[in-house]
């Protein structure tokens, strides 16, 4: 009976409709994060690892490879012959699922900070197997998933702007990612990305906040993407100009 946790879950009810996250200070030097589903809690660490493992004295399996490339470079030797095999590749799929769950808890709690923290390190283990991956399909397979987590590390960066009053940086922030979505998506699929329309949603509601002054900046910056041939930035361009009138 003392492993029940029935009580536990009697004070903390299940909503349905939402994402029922909290975290919880249990020390100077650690936190975790709960999710209460129907049926349970989720618990996560705040720090390394979501599941609190330690991989080969690393924080993580991508820390222990990330540190085995350095180690390889340092050494002289070939980049190309450093090679993450099919069981690692796996595994690393495995450990990026757990950091999706903590970011996408994070984000619903405006954790900002934290969610760019493993969006960006996700996106380290990305770049780590398109590079790396013996295999192919290892190599591919994760690509699909980039843009979802481009976008959310810009609606992380956006918000702690705005959240701060930089509401210039917040539009950055949102330009910056989909152009990067740009680089990795074939132009006949981008239009149909959900993660463009997201971000395309969020500049039109930021586009009219900006202060007057910013208007000559971007005539300036209209002018010199015209200037340069790049068309797509000045129809962007313009489109702010328009919301701003």
């Amino acid at each position: 009976m003392r492993d029940d946790i029935s009580e536990i879950l009697r004070k903390w009810p299940f909503e349905p409709g939402r994402l029922n996250v909290r975290v919880l200070e249990l020390g100077e030097d650690r936190s975790v994060i709960q999710i209460r589903t129907e049926l349970g809690i989720i618990q996560m660490e705040s720090a390394g690892r979501p599941d609190g493992r330690r991989i080969g004295g690393a924080d993580s399996l991508l820390d222990l490879l990330e540190s085995e490339l350095d180690r390889h470079l340092a050494s002289g030797r070939d980049i190309a012959e450093f090679q993450v095999d099919a069981e690692q590749a796996q595994d690393l799929r495995e450990e990026a699922a757990l950091y999706y769950q903590r970011y996408v808890a994070l984000m619903s709690i405006e954790h900002f900070e934290a969610v760019i923290e493993d969006t960006s390190r996700n996106l380290r283990m990305f770049d780590l197997c398109r590079a790396h991956c013996a295999e192919a399909d290892d190599r591919a397979v994760l690509e699909q998933f980039r843009p979802q987590v481009i976008a959310t590390r810009a609606r992380a960066e956006a918000a702690i702007a705005v959240r701060e009053g930089r509401g210039k940086a917040a539009l950055h922030a949102i330009d910056q990612a989909m152009e990067e979505i740009r680089t990795h998506v074939s132009d006949d699929a981008i239009e149909e990305l959900p993660e463009i329309t997201l971000l395309q949603g969020m500049r039109e509601v930021l586009v009219p906040k900006l202060p007057s002054s910013q208007r000559h900046e971007l005539e300036q910056r209209l002018k010199a993407a015209i200037e340069a041939e790049n068309y797509e930035l000045a129809a962007v361009l313009r489109d702010e100009l328009r919301m701003m009138r």
